[in-house]
C-alpha cells in the first residue's frame, strides 16, 4: 500500500475516535466558555402522567355558515365493528325564480329534484337509495340549527320520491317527483304571484325538503354533495296561459329553475350515531376506564378529552423557560387496529374546553394562524405524520401538536385551564375515525408531552 494511502486511513480512524469520544447528550458541553452568571442549561422531559378519556362529540353548527357555493354537505350512512352505525341526513330549502311565469291554467309536465354529488365516501361498488320527503315546518336563515336538530313530526313520512342510483363521482342525479300531492301545490297556486314573488311567503308554503340516502352495502357509503351548486335544484317543466295569443297548436312548454343558494336557502346536516353492540359503548364518557386505546370519529362523534395530571408539581420545580413542547398521539397500527393508514384522518384539531362547553383552538394555533394566514396554521401540527423506526423497522403514525406557547402560558399561569379536546379538524364534512394509543402506562407509545425547557 502506498504511504498517501496509509496516511489518509489514519487520518479517517483519528477522526472516527474522535467522534466516538464526544458525549454529545452532555447538557454541559459549551458550559465552560459561558460568563460565570449565565450557565443555563437545556432540560428535556417527557410527560406521561396524562388524564384521558373517550367522549361523546357535542352537536355541532351544522346550517348555513360559510356562505359557500362550494360547501360540503354529508348523505348517506357508515357501518363498522368499531365505531357502529353513523347516519348523515340533510334538510333544505328552495327558492322562488323569476323564471317561473305567473298564470292560469297551469299544466305540470315533468318536476325533478337534481341534487349534485362531490364524492362518494365507503364502498362505491354498490348502490344506494336516495329518498326526498317533504319538510313540513319552516326554517330560517337567521338561526342557528345543530346536528341533532329534531326532525320528529316535521316532514311527511310518505316519500316524494325514491330512486336507487349508483355511486359516481362528480355527477348530478335526477330524482323524478310525480307525488300529485306535492304537484297539486303549485297547481293550488297557479296564478297566485304572491307566493312567486315574495321569498317569505314562498318558503311559508314550501317547506323544503328532507332527504336521506340508505346503501346497500352493509360497510355503508356516504356521498358529499353540494346543494348551493348550479346543478342542485327543482326543476318544472309546465304550460300556462301566460300569454294573450297562443301562436301555436300546442302548449308552449317552459322551464323553471327553483334553486337551492347560499345566501337564501338554510340548510342543515343531520348526524346520528349509534355504538350500540361495539366495544366503544362499553367505554364512552367514563373517566375511569381502563382502556389501551383513545378514539376520535368525524361528524360529532367521538373525541377524546384530556388533561395534565400532577402539572403544578411539575411547575413548581423552579422558573421555566419552555422552548417547546410537543403534544404527541401515536395512532394504533393497522393490523391491531382495524384501521388502514390511508383511511386515517388527514388532519385532528386540539382545543381548550371553556367554562360554557364549547371549545376554541389552543393559543398557538392563533398566533401562527395570525403570522401565516394563507398556510391555516400548519406549524402548529395536527397531520397525520409517518415515522419510522429504523430500516428493518415497522412504520409507524403519528399526530404531532406544537403547544410551547400555549404551555409557557399555563407555566406562567396567564392559563389556567387545564382541560382540552381531541378532534377531528374537519369533522363536519369528514366521517373518518382513529383508534389512538390512549394514556395506559402499559402502553409503550403512550399519550406523552415532549418538553424542552430552561431553568432559570
Amino acid at each position: 500500500m502506498k504511504k498517501k494511502d496509509l496516511r489518509f486511513l489514519a487520518i479517517i480512524f483519528g477522526l472516527i475516535g474522535a467522534l466516538a469520544s464526544c458525549d454529545i447528550g452532555d447538557k454541559g458541553l459549551g458550559a465552560d466558555i459561558l460568563p460565570p452568571g449565565d450557565n443555563v442549561i437545556v432540560y428535556l422531559d417527557t410527560i406521561f402522567e396524562i388524564d384521558a378519556y373517550t367522549m361523546r362529540g357535542k352537536p355541532i353548527a351544522t346550517s348555513e355558515l360559510t356562505y359557500s357555493a362550494t360547501r360540503l354537505m354529508l348523505l348517506g350512512s357508515l357501518e363498522d365493528s368499531i365505531f357502529g352505525k353513523t347516519d348523515a341526513g340533510v334538510i333544505t330549502q328552495f327558492n322562488t325564480t323569476a323564471t317561473y311565469r305567473v298564470a292560469s291554467n297551469l299544466e305540470i309536465d315533468s318536476l325533478f329534484l337534481a341534487i349534485y354529488v362531490y364524492d362518494f365516501l365507503g364502498d362505491m361498488d354498490q348502490e344506494i337509495t336516495l329518498t326526498v320527503h317533504e319538510f313540513t315546518e319552516r326554517i330560517f336563515m337567521d338561526s342557528s340549527y345543530y346536528s341533532d336538530f329534531d326532525i320528529e313530526g316535521k316532514y311527511d313520512p310518505v316519500p316524494l320520491v325514491q330512486q336507487t342510483v349508483t355511486p359516481e363521482d362528480d355527477h348530478t342525479y335526477e330524482l323524478l317527483i310525480e307525488d300529485q300531492d306535492f304537484i297539486d301545490k303549485f297547481l293550488a297556486i297557479e296564478s297566485d304571484t304572491n307566493y312567486f314573488y315574495n321569498d317569505s311567503i314562498f318558503k311559508d308554503y314550501f317547506n323544503g325538503f328532507y332527504i336521506t340516502a340508505e346503501p346497500v352495502s352493509s360497510e355503508g357509503t356516504m356521498s358529499r354533495i353540494q346543494l348551493a351548486s348550479s346543478l342542485t335544484r327543482l326543476t318544472m317543466k309546465y304550460a300556462n296561459d301566460s300569454t294573450d295569443v297562443d301562436s301555436t297548436a300546442e302548449r308552449d312548454f317552459a322551464y323553471a329553475h327553483f334553486t337551492i343558494d347560499q345566501y337564501s336557502s338554510q340548510k342543515i346536516n343531520l348526524f346520528e350515531h349509534d355504538y350500540t353492540g361495539t366495544r366503544l359503548a362499553e367505554i364512552i364518557d367514563d373517566e375511569h376506564a381502563a382502556t389501551p386505546y383513545s378514539y376520535v370519529q368525524g361528524l360529532s362523534g367521538v373525541n377524546t378529552r384530556f388533561s395534565f395530571a400532577s402539572l403544578q408539581e411539575w411547575m413548581d420545580q423552579t422558573p421555566l423557560i419552555i422552548n417547546s413542547a410537543t403534544l404527541v398521539f401515536d395512532v394504533v397500527p393497522e393490523e391491531e387496529s382495524g384501521i388502514l393508514y390511508d383511511d386515517l384522518p388527514g388532519r385532528l384539531m386540539i382545543g381548550t374546553i371553556l367554562e360554557d362547553d364549547s371549545y376554541e383552538p389552543i393559543y398557538d394555533y392563533y398566533v401562527l394562524l395570525a403570522n401565516d394566514p394563507n398556510q391555516q396554521a400548519s406549524r402548529f401540527g395536527g397531520y397525520k405524520k409517518a415515522e419510522s423506526l429504523g430500516m428493518f423497522s415497522d412504520t409507524t403514525y403519528t399526530y404531532r401538536f406544537n403547544m410551547g406557547l400555549h404551555f409557557q402560558s399555563m407555566v406562567d399561569g396567564t392559563k389556567t385551564d387545564n382541560d382540552f379536546i381531541l378532534q377531528l379538524d374537519d369533522g363536519l364534512i369528514n366521517p373518518k375515525f382513529s383508534r389512538l394509543w390512549s394514556n395506559l402506562p402499559a402502553n409503550e407509545r403512550r399519550i406523552r408531552l415532549e418538553i424542552v425547557y430552561l431553568k432559570l
